[in-house]
């Protein structure tokens, strides 16, 4: 009976938490900004030294996702693999799977993280304590800086 009882609070919030997602994502307006000048904004915000850009490839081979499928998608990417620090900025149409955009930065931080456990302690601290994902409207920004909190207010300026 307990483990029953214990199974649907589980699925309820499983389920609350994919409404808010929902909700949050749908209840944010839409914007008409340009998804290279909301990836700029962002970009001046941050120490960008340290990256370089990633191509349609490099999306789908970091995040598994096609960049064809977006209206923008840009990329900056560690210049070397002993880097943590990345900007993601996608503009999608209304209808998109968010979860799916998700659990790809998800997928990311956590193959980063591995990457980086047990030897780069200062990479590994960054993906841990300065990584930060928005969802608002239709884009999203992910960003692993030291300086991700202006970041993200750049982006919520840019939209």
């Amino acid at each position: 009976m307990k483990k029953t009882v214990f199974e649907a609070i589980r699925w309820l919030a499983v389920i609350a938490a994919v409404l808010l997602t929902v909700s949050g994502s749908r209840s944010a307006k839409t914007s008409s900004a340009d998804a290279k000048d909301v990836f700029e904004a962002v970009c001046a915000a941050v120490d960008t030294n340290e990256m370089q850009p990633g191509d349609r490839l490099m999306i789908k081979r970091l995040y598994g996702l096609e960049a064809d499928d977006y209206e923008g998608c840009y990329l900056l990417y560690p210049a070397t693999n002993m880097g943590a620090e990345e900007i993601l900025v996608v503009k999608f149409a209304e209808g998109t799977d968010t979860a799916k955009l998700i659990e790809a930065v998800e997928n990311r931080i956590e193959a980063q993280k591995t990457s980086f456990d047990g030897y780069g302690v200062e990479q590994y601290e960054l993906l841990t304590n300065h990584a930060a994902t928005e969802l608002a409207g239709n884009f999203l920004l992910f960003v692993v800086s030291g300086n991700e909190t202006e970041a993200v207010k750049a982006f919520r300026a840019a939209l």
